[in-house]
């Protein structure tokens, strides 16, 4: 089936200037920096971002990679275990960091004692330790989790971690002198200190609240090792450079629980900080961003929307201390750069042709690539969603990557509503039940979050800097695709679903809308009539705010959506539409004509090689011969379509 990886576009920003800032250590000291979160939605490129991070890593600076949904239902111990194992290779110029102090806690925890002989438990206790002698050998280290566990008040008495048996290996002298230390900033007491380390097993067994204390533990321990692998004339001479820890779909419950237990560990710390760049990725949103950024698909001014790769790398140079988090957005690869995954394949299109369809998605940018490709695609393209990749498989490639990006919508109810809503400009009738019909219990609202959370709405920009939220352009064309295909004769159709949205707008007395809608219906005469007025008479001025008004309703009109994805020649198909519609005014079918012509050019499959250009620039011309200034605004536009 089509749709795999693409060649990363677009995204240097994040991987080479965002990377490279934050791994630098300015003056060989650490900095208080955020997690990088990257999100977007199915088949946007999160991974492939990772691994592209990863691949430059290499014999660079210790790194690791961990996809935290494939290691699914796992504690954050077992997930710093794996972290640590992977920063622990051997790195060119760094060396090897150890992680002494994570490795005790996990021998600690992991002994299979038997917890129902304490005695025995001791022996047990005694034989797991003597087996590891680097634990025995390392006495700063002891010390220093006996601090640590002492400061954070995980077990009374627990700083007499560093017992005898810990400390095989070392002198007579130094073993005392060693468990004076310990005695004095220990909190407690115990007849056996080894009792201590069978309660610490004891707890990572008990209660959701006792394991959540032990896996504080783990973070502080495999912080509390990065810094003191920094540390050090040696160390600190040498590792010049933050390692870099890579998570992919830390949306997941794991995830977000490790993320967050990171970042407490942090903020336990102070002012300690560590030597490593996170940089995670998502496919839904956490709440526990929004005190700080925007959710993408809503209208608040209030914080900053994530950023772009471009923008990030404008910002990576002042991120130090500014926050916990870092937000920033892939999935819509420009038009040059989607230009540039097509180039040479299939017939000659539009250069703009794959990022009107796509919106630059990249998993739908390596499917069309592999369509096209096949010597079965078709030659016009406008059945292009309906070809079968998979001869074996009753599936088009519209169905295929309607599945792959909804994967996620569990509940089929709430996809056939979000068919319907297609039909809407942007999401406003998610709220109104008469229009959409909805099935759901709280209206719209189910399929608001469903789509809000899963990073399916954009915002764009309307003439005059006000917001609009809409559906993912590659989400919608695939919608109305599935809308087109549905049986006309039920309230669902296509007729029936844009019929009460242009009852809706005339109520409300939004004309343009509602001939939106009446296009999407396929009636060009209401179109034209809206749009005849200043051509009617000889007389007529069309000044230039006049002019101004009138294009950008003749747009948003024109990029009503298309039922038909026939593969048909667009000459006869703006022709047959406008058959039987009467010249508008003066002017004749210049109007009807040009009507005709941008609604079929502005759907991506209607006209992909761009051959309706000269209508349309000969139509703009013809009504440019109006009487007023904004006559020259009409031959502006017919320049844009060539000479």
């Amino acid at each position: 089936m089509p749709g795999g990886e693409v060649e990363l576009h677009g995204v240097r920003g994040i991987t080479d200037t965002l990377v490279d800032e934050l791994i630098r250590r300015p003056g060989g000291a650490s900095r208080q920096l955020p997690i990088v979160q990257v999100i977007g939605s199915r088949g946007a490129g999160r991974t492939a971002l990772l691994r592209a991070v990863e691949q430059r890593c290499r014999t660079r600076v210790p790194h690791a990679f961990v996809d935290v949904e494939e290691n699914h239902d796992v504690r954050p111990s077992v997930l710093l275990g794996e972290l640590a194992f992977q920063l622990n290779r051997r790195c060119p110029q760094f060396g090897r960091i150890p992680f002494p102090r994570l490795l005790l806690c996990a021998l600690v925890v992991t002994g299979d004692l038997d917890l129902r002989d304490r005695s025995k438990a001791l022996l047990q206790l005694d034989q797991l330790m003597k087996q590891d002698g680097v634990v025995g050998r390392r006495r700063d280290t002891v010390l220093d989790v006996a601090r640590l566990a002492g400061e954070s008040g995980v077990l009374p008495g627990w700083a007499l971690v560093a017992a005898d048996v810990l400390l095989t290996g070392l002198g007579r002298i130094a073993r005392r002198n060693a468990l004076r230390t310990i005695r004095n900033v220990s909190r407690g007491a115990a007849d056996d200190p080894r009792d201590l380390l069978v309660d610490l097993n004891a707890k990572d067994r008990g209660s959701a609240a006792d394991r959540r204390v032990v896996d504080e533990m783990f973070f502080d321990a495999f912080l509390s090792d990065l810094r003191a692998a920094y540390t050090g004339l040696l160390d600190r001479d040498r590792r010049t450079a933050n390692c870099v820890v890579l998570l992919d779909n830390a949306h997941t419950a794991d995830g977000r629980a490790f993320l967050a237990g990171l970042l407490a560990a942090r903020e336990r710390a102070g002012t300690a900080y560590d030597p490593v760049v996170v940089l995670a990725t998502s496919r839904t949103w956490n709440s526990d961003w929004s005190a700080d950024w925007q959710r993408p698909g809503t209208t608040s001014t209030a914080r900053p929307l994530p950023r772009t790769a471009a923008r990030a790398a404008e910002e990576c140079g002042t991120l130090a201390g500014r926050g916990r988090w870092y937000l920033t957005r892939i999935g819509h690869l420009a038009p040059d750069d989607c230009a540039t995954v097509l180039n040479g394949t299939g017939p000659p299109v539009r250069r703009d042709f794959p990022h009107r369809l796509t919106g630059g998605h990249p998993w739908a940018l390596a499917g069309l690539r592999d369509l096209l490709a096949r010597h079965d695609a078709p030659e016009r393209l406008g059945g292009l969603l309906s070809v079968r990749p998979d001869p074996e498989r009753d599936e088009t490639f519209a169905d295929h990557a309607v599945d792959h990006l909804l994967r996620d919508f569990a509940d089929n109810g709430l996809l056939a509503d979000l068919v319907t809503a297609s039909a809407l400009r942007d999401i406003e009738f998610v709220a109104d039940e008469g229009v959409l019909l909805c099935g759901q219990p709280d209206g719209g609202g189910a399929l608001y979050n469903a789509l809000v959370n899963n990073l399916l709405l954009v915002q764009e920009e309307e003439e005059g800097g006000e917001p609009r939220v809409v559906l993912d352009r590659w989400l919608r064309t695939l919608l109305l695709h599935r809308l087109a295909r549905r049986d006309d004769t039920g309230q669902d159709g296509w007729s029936a679903v844009h019929t009460r949205c242009r009852d809706h707008y005339l109520a409300l007395d939004r004309r343009a809308e509602a001939r939106y809608h009446d296009l999407a219906l396929g009636d060009v005469g209401a179109v034209v009539v809206h749009l005849a007025k200043p051509f009617g008479s000889p007389d007529a001025v069309f000044d230039q705010d006049a002019a101004e008004a009138w294009l950008r309703d003749l747009d948003l009109i024109t990029s009503a959506p298309h039922r038909s994805t026939a593969d048909q020649d667009p000459l006869e198909v703006v022709e047959d539409l406008i058959e039987h519609v009467p010249p508008a005014g003066r002017f004749g079918h210049a109007l009807p004509r040009l009507v005709a012509a941008l609604w079929v050019t502005g759907d991506p499959l209607g006209d992909p090689a761009g051959v309706l250009a000269g209508r349309i620039r000969s139509s703009y011309r013809e009504l440019a011969r109006v009487r007023g200034q904004g006559s020259i605004l009409l031959h502006d536009r017919a320049e844009t379509y060539g000479t």
